[in-house]
This record gives structure tokens, C-alpha cells and sequence, in this order.
């Protein structure tokens, strides 16, 4: 149990940090820690009088003040913000800087509900007959198919060594018989991956189909080990489908998938990699996720940011090869309330003597509503006598995102001493989040705070009971939770 809450915290902790949340009264006094976990208070900024400013470090959604060094462009359904800070000081890097940039949804849902088209595809192998995973994902699907209008449209596959069609693409006009073909279901088999994919894409993409959001839903337990197998072509086929409109959703159960690829391949499709611990949570997941395809406020939607006077050197939650001029971020639909951000470290060519950084962060979509694809353009740069100042809330976001990570290669490594070090760098980084949230009214960054306090307990009484050294399937579980943590770095989110 303790070990699980510890996954909780660890995850909540990395969802405040690498985002910005809507302030809400209401929800922001309570922080849900996962399923059956109770809410817990948090300090709340009770002046209202400038929530607005505390939204999003700043306020995402507000115009700001003419900046060289931060812009905000919030006309139309997704606001973008770009915003250059000093970094703190580095012996080995004393020029560097940040730059964070923050998209977020500003339309509301729309209020005509988009027609569906949804393909269901669910690992029937013999390894979901375990811990009644099937079980909990057939009581999912069901639950989809009593959700879903008469004009919508939905297919259900299932594979094994191959995949099923068990009931092909229609209207949702006749649920007893849907729900008689997922009772049909039963495990068996190995993990043909490649083909409930394929056939999940070949029902949606049929011809006829109206619907204004096409994607397939795709959930597993294991490994990909029959049919195609290699990550790249998996890739390029969820690639292709974005290309025809068609997004893909992955949810991944318990220890033994593939973590990497199911979110590779839910990136390359504009959709949603899920991580689900548990068989009873298969139900909420995909609860969620059919609550956010009817959400739809951009799709298709990117941020590129293009360096001129220096270069990228490192993009938060993402590997650079080596540093770059430009850096694109595929960052898929957007639904309403969803909101993420990107933190890079620039590191200049040059400061002072007429010398300055200067980005471009150009946000591409297509407008759901409206129609055409849309674009928004903003430009920051850094002032040529090099006398940009530093922005506490930035740097301080960006040392608690270093700090989770050294938590989390620690944990990985069961490396007790650079687990030691990140408990200390967590006490100091709370106390100074803390102070500077109260010192300049910021509600998201006291969240943070609150949330590392508390998982800074979290870890300390894991450590007390010896659950940092578990058996296997304990670590197993951590890795798949660390990836998903560095997954949702550089994802959106719904705002608490």
C-alpha cells in the first residue's frame, strides 16, 4: 500500500510541476493522490483579485505587459505564452537561460456533441486472465457502448495471436448485440499487437464515415510478440493514421508491456498514452478518455521554437542528441481545460556587446470549429547588454523537475546515496517554492510546494519500511511509473 501511494505522490508531484494548472477555489484546496485515496487540503491564496495572474505562473490567458523578453498571444480558442528567464547560477554554464512556453485551452467544449467513430481494441491474451484484467476491461468497453449516441459510430476488435473483428464499424443503434459480442470474448493466446491495430485503423478509416473525431482505443497487458514487432514500423502505421485524421489512444495494464512503445505510438497519432496500474482502474481510464474525445477545442496542434544567437541545449522530459537551432513538439489534440508546457535551457552564442537570444515559438492547429488550420506566432528575445533577470518561478520549476528526476534515476537504481541527496535538494526546494509562492500570491507554484512536502513523507516512510528494495515486480512497477512521469512531461493535461 505504501509502495503505491509512494507511485501516487511521485506521479501527482510531477503532474503539478510540469504544467500549468487553472486556479480553481474549489479544487485547488484538494489534491487527489489517485483511485481510493482520500483528498487532502491544500493552502489556499484567498485574494481573488488577481487570480487571474497566479493561473499560470503568470496568466496563460491574459494579455501580459510588451516584454522583449515574454509575450503573450491569447486570441482564439488556444492561448501561448513564451517567456525568457536567467538561469540560476552555474559555475559550468554561467550564461545560460529558459525558456518556458505554455499553451492552454482557453475555448470551452464544444456545445454541438461531435459525432464519433470509435474502434475498441482489447488484448484477449491468456496473460489478461490474470488478476481479472479482462474482466475489467469488458465492464470498460461496455460502459462505451451505453455512453455513445445513435449517431456515432464504434467497432470492436480483439486480438490474441490475431485480431477479431467482432463487431465491425455501424451505428451504435443496437446495444443488446454489442454487449452480447464483448460476452464472446475470452483470454487466449499471445499478444498480435501489430494486427488489432490495423484492423482498429481499418474500421475507423472506412469508407462512409462521417464522424467529426475518428480513434481507436487500444489496450494491452504485454509485450508485442506475434506479427509485426519492430517500434519504428508500429510508429510509421501511427504516423500514417494522424495523417488520415485518425488519432490512437494506448492503455497500458499492469508490469509486462512495453511502455516506450505504446506511447510512441500514442504520440505519433495525436492521442493519449495511459499508464494503469491496476485492473479496477481499466474502467475509469477509459471513462476518461471518451470524456475527452468529446472535448475537442484544437487538433493536430505543435509548438516549434526556433533559436537565433544560440542554441537548445536541453528540451525538460525529452533526449537531444546534441544541442539544436529548433526543436518541434508534436503535441496532438487539445481539449478543453488541457494545458502543458515546455522548458528548455538555451545556451547563447554570446552576451553583451550588441549580442542577444532571440526565439521564435510558432503554434500551429486546426480550429475544430471554425475550420482551416491556424497560427500564432511569439517572438522573445533577450536584451543585448545581457541583463536578463531572473524569474523565480521558472527556475524554480525548473530545479524541482531536476530534483524529481535525480528522485526517480534514484529510485530506478535503488541508489540509496543519490536518493539520500534528493531528499535533502527536495527540503531546500520546498521551503524556497513555499516562500516565493506566498511572497508573490502564486497558487500553482504553493501547490507545488504543498505536493513536494508530502512526497518528500511519502518517501520517507517508504525508505522506513525497506519498500525502495523491493522484489521484482515492485521495480517493474516503478519503471513503468517513471516513464509515465517522464511521458507526461512534455503532455498535456486537464487544469485542477
Amino acid at each position: 500500500m505504501m509502495a503505491s501511494n509512494v507511485l501516487r505522490m511521485l506521479g501527482f508531484a510531477f503532474l503539478l510541476a510540469v504544467g500549468g494548472c487553472a486556479f480553481d477555489q474549489d479544487a485547488a484546496s484538494r489534491v487527489h493522490l489517485g483511485p481510493g485515496s482520500e483528498y487532502r487540503p491544500i493552502p489556499v491564496i484567498d485574494d481573488r483579485s488577481d487570480i487571474s495572474a497566479v493561473r499560470s505562473g503568470s496568466g496563460l490567458g491574459d494579455a501580459a505587459a510588451p516584454s522583449t523578453a515574454n509575450q503573450t498571444v491569447a486570441d482564439g480558442p488556444v492561448a501561448l505564452r513564451a517567456l525568457l528567464s536567467r538561469s540560476e547560477p552555474d559555475k559550468l554554464h554561467p550564461q545560460r537561460l529558459l525558456l518556458r512556453v505554455d499553451y492552454s485551452a482557453t475555448a470551452k467544449a464544444p456545445v454541438d456533441r461531435p459525432r464519433l467513430s470509435i474502434a475498441l481494441v482489447i488484448d484477449r491474451s491468456g496473460s489478461m486472465a490474470e488478476d481479472r484484467k479482462l474482466l475489467y476491461a469488458l465492464a470498460a468497453a461496455r460502459w462505451v457502448v451505453d455512453n455513445m449516441a445513435d449517431t456515432d459510430m464504434l467497432s470492436i476488435v480483439a486480438f490474441g495471436d490475431q485480431a477479431i473483428v467482432l463487431s465491425a464499424a455501424g451505428r451504435v443503434v443496437n446495444k443488446p448485440f454489442l454487449f452480447h459480442r464483448l460476452d464472446e470474448i475470452s483470454p487466449q493466446g499471445s499478444t498480435n499487437l501489430s494486427a488489432g491495430l490495423l484492423e482498429g485503423l481499418a474500421q475507423v478509416g472506412g469508407a462512409g464515415s462521417t464522424a467529426q473525431v475518428k480513434h481507436v482505443l487500444l489496450l494491452t497487458d504485454g509485450l508485442a510478440n506475434r506479427g509485426e514487432t519492430n517500434p519504428t514500423i508500429l510508429r510509421g502505421i501511427a504516423e500514417r493514421a494522424r495523417v488520415q485524421g485518425i488519432g490512437i489512444s494506448t492503455l497500458g495494464v499492469g508490469t509486462q508491456f512495453n511502455e516506450s512503445l505504446l506511447a510512441d505510438i500514442a504520440a505519433a497519432a495525436g492521442g493519449r498514452y495511459t499508464y494503469v496500474k491496476t485492473a479496477e482502474q481499466i474502467p475509469s481510464a477509459f471513462k476518461d478518455e471518451l470524456h475527452g474525445l468529446l472535448q475537442p477545442v484544437a487538433q493536430n496542434v505543435s509548438v516549434e521554437v526556433t533559436l537565433a544567437g544560440g542554441a537548445i541545449g536541453k528540451v525538460y522530459g525529452q533526449l537531444l542528441d546534441q544541442p539544436t537551432r529548433s526543436y518541434k513538439l508534436a503535441v496532438g489534440d487539445l481539449r478543453a481545460t488541457e494545458s502543458g508546457f515546455l522548458l528548455a535551457e538555451l545556451e547563447p552564442s554570446g552576451v553583451g556587446d550588441g549580442k542577444s537570444v532571440q526565439v521564435d515559438v510558432r503554434l500551429v492547429f486546426d480550429d475544430p470549429q471554425a475550420g482551416g488550420r491556424v497560427g500564432r506566432l511569439a517572438r522573445v528575445r533577450s536584451p543585448d547588454d545581457g541583463s536578463l533577470s531572473e524569474d523565480q518561478g521558472v527556475t524554480l520549476v525548473a530545479a524541482i523537475l531536476d530534483a524529481l528526476e535525480r528522485a526517480d534515476a534514484a529510485l530506478r537504481g535503488l541508489d540509496a546515496e543519490r536518493y539520500g541527496q534528493a531528499r535533502v535538494l527536495f527540503e531546500r526546494l520546498h521551503e524556497r517554492a513555499r516562500e516565493q509562492a506566498i511572497r508573490t500570491r502564486d497558487q500553482q507554484l504553493l501547490n507545488q510546494a504543498f505536493v513536494l512536502k508530502h512526497f518528500m513523507g511519502e518517501l520517507a516512510a517508504a525508505e522506513r519500511e525497506g519498500l525502495l528494495h523491493g522484489h521484482r515486480e515492485a521495480r517493474d512497477k516503478l519503471a513503468k511509473e517513471s516513464h509515465y512521469l517522464r511521458y507526461l512531461l512534455t503532455h498535456h493535461r486537464p487544469q485542477l
